[in-house]
């Protein structure tokens, strides 16, 4: 019934069980997490809503110029080479779209701007926009 069924499992070697827990870090690192947090300028924890916003634009002026392309040129295109634009323009369309989605989850972190009322309208629109729970 079913593929397997009782299969022989091949004996599992002690040397490589041994040489894999040789890789395991034993100690801790001789840095804590706030040696890291200081280490980061602190301007890099400060919130700027133009900030913000001049990444959230940017991508939605990529994301549409990728669209445009892709609805009025792609047509044009010879059949063959059209069927290799078509996944090329989803791969970027996805990762222009990833970054619009890191934005608007960020925003569910607090992480847009000082309030929270713009965080939460922000992060519902474009949440929403891509299809995506907030």
């Amino acid at each position: 019934m079913g593929a397997g069924g009782r299969m022989p499992v091949p004996p599992s070697s002690k040397k490589t069980e041994t040489e894999a827990l040789k890789r395991v870090p034993c100690e801790k690192p001789p840095f804590t997490l706030g040696d890291l947090k200081k280490a980061i300028p602190p301007q890099c924890f400060k919130r700027s809503i133009p900030r913000s916003f001049s990444y959230l634009i940017s991508d939605i002026i990529i994301a549409s110029c990728f669209y445009y392309v892709a609805t009025n040129y792609f047509s044009l295109l010879p059949q063959s080479i059209s069927y290799l634009a078509w996944p090329l323009y989803w791969a970027c369309q996805g990762c222009v779209l990833t970054g619009i989605w890191v934005i608007a989850h960020e925003c569910g972190h607090h992480a847009f701007s000082d309030y929270q009322w713009l965080d939460d309208t922000v992060g519902l629109i474009f949440h929403s926009f891509l299809l995506v729970p907030y």
